[in-house]
């Protein structure tokens, strides 16, 4: 009898880390092909496929395509939201309440830019930045969810840090802000025909040397003239 149990107890953990080692393949599978094609664009059986599984083992361990996605999302996204929101914390306590606009954008958008220093993470990027692009109404469900907290952690801190802008213009320019940071991780190709082969938008540090210098300079401009009377945005942006 005790020899049965020990026998079972042994199968149980070797079900297990095959159970966990399907899952793993099946969010990397589903990572590259959304990074590639998109999420409205690849099946669930593509998935299954690619991680040389079935239906039947996504199913079981996601529900469906929805939850897939959040999965692969959180697999990368919870840490790095973790510390962006430490960061925008942190530079908010050591300045009292008034940081300044280059620290909130550095606690902010650095993170997720030096996460494409590796192949994953410029995946990864790649993926979030064409999903933020995407109609299907599921996917923004899930965007706005996973990043929810930390944007709300942003604006307040680019708030704080800008307090002569309207909140009419505050929103424009986060905007711009979020346009630039969505283009970078989309990674379309577009400027690198322009340019040519020696540019890539996968270049961290050339994204930290210039585009966070001229995000910075825009963000901290004088107020327009003829700024817009303060209005509450309709949506509030993702990222």
């Amino acid at each position: 009898m005790v020899g049965t149990a020990i026998r079972t107890a042994i199968g149980s953990r070797r079900a297990s880390a095959a159970g966990r080692e399907t899952r793993e393949r099946i969010l990397d599978a589903a990572e590259r092909l959304f990074a590639e094609s998109g999420y409205s664009n690849v099946s669930t059986r593509q998935i299954a496929d690619e991680a040389r599984s079935n239906i039947a083992a996504a199913h079981y361990h996601f529900g469906s395509k929805e939850g897939l996605l959040e999965a692969v999302l959180g697999r990368r996204l919870d840490g790095i939201n973790a510390e962006r929101e430490r960061l925008l914390t942190q530079c908010m306590r050591d300045a009292g309440g008034r940081p300044a606009i280059q620290d909130v954008l550095e606690a902010f958008i650095g993170p997720t830019l030096r996460l494409s220093k590796t192949e994953e993470g410029r995946r990864f990027n790649l993926l979030t930045g064409r999903a933020s692009t995407d109609p299907n109404p599921e996917v923004k469900r899930i965007l706005f969810q996973v990043y929810d907290s930390v944007g709300r952690c942003f604006v307040e801190a680019a708030a704080a840090a800008c307090p002569d802008l309207s909140k009419a213009e505050l929103f424009w320019r986060l905007t711009c802000v979020y346009g630039a940071m969505m283009y970078i991780r989309a990674d379309n190709g577009r400027l690198q025909h322009l340019f040519g082969p020696g540019f890539t938008l996968s270049d961290v540090d050339g994204a930290l040397k210039y585009a966070m210098p001229f995000l910075t300079t825009g963000m901290q401009a004088p107020p327009s003239a003829a700024a817009a009377p303060d209005a509450t945005p309709s949506r509030r942006e993702d990222d």
